[in-house]
């Protein structure tokens, strides 16, 4: 059964402990009984001014744990996964991340962009590049169903092509932390198919977090958190 995770979005004012989300399904254990984890995340926070997007979020990932993030628009899905993949600072708390987040960390995100003038093929040899990792471009290409596209620049390129890339690039290190943000709202039903997929594998090397606003991607995860605003 899918385990439930409530986050509560507080406001400025309050003074009482924000609430505390453990998730304790599917982590591996040494043989000594200490748990081991990929990701964890205390008393996270993120606040705009005077007003806490999300607040008080604790959670561990371990090896095989998939998360989507639930809630409406404005709750701070898309904030959660940008702050844990460190492209938000936030107001208080910590992510504890693996070694080396050059390559043991893939993110793709709606709002993440491109180089307009690069071809799908630079992109993945300047990415590769900088985090000394294989390009991997042919087998890449092949996954994600973007082969023919390969001398393209991004200008060229559909929403739902450029969607594919930056899948791509997500996983092009075969990071141990995959961060979606909203994989399937520019792709068709193949496409789709393609992200399930890459979840499927995500989840034999490392733990992965899809935050979402289809119910369809929830069938992506074991594990469940809502945000709440």
């Amino acid at each position: 059964m899918r385990e439930a995770l409530r986050a509560l979005s507080l406001p400025a004012e309050r003074t009482a402990a924000p609430p505390r989300i453990e998730s304790a399904k599917g982590f591996a254990h040494s043989q000594k009984g200490l748990l081991l984890f990929v990701l964890r995340v205390e008393g996270l926070g993120k606040r705009y001014e005077s007003r806490w997007i999300f607040r008080g979020l604790a959670f561990s990932l371990g090896a095989g744990d998939r998360l989507v993030v639930l809630g409406r628009n404005g709750a701070g899905k898309s904030t959660l996964l940008r702050t844990l993949a460190g492209l938000v600072q936030p107001s208080e708390g910590r992510v504890e991340l693996p070694p080396e987040p050059r390559r043991s960390l893939g993110f793709s995100g709606l709002e993440q962009a491109l180089y307009p003038q690069l071809t799908v093929d630079e992109h993945l040899n300047l990415a590769a590049e900088l985090r000394d990792c294989d390009a991997r471009a042919d087998e890449l290409l092949d996954q994600v169903e973007l082969a023919y596209a390969r001398e393209l620049p991004a200008s060229k390129l559909s929403t739902g092509m450029k969607a594919r890339l930056k899948l791509a690039l997500a996983i092009q290190p075969r990071p141990q932390v995959l961060l979606l943000d909203e994989p399937g709202a520019s792709l068709d039903e193949q496409g789709r198919g393609i992200v399930e997929a890459v979840c499927a594998e995500q989840a034999s090397r490392g733990c992965l977090i899809v935050a979402t606003n289809d119910p369809t991607e929830r069938r992506l995860a074991n594990l469940e958190l809502r945000l709440e605003s």
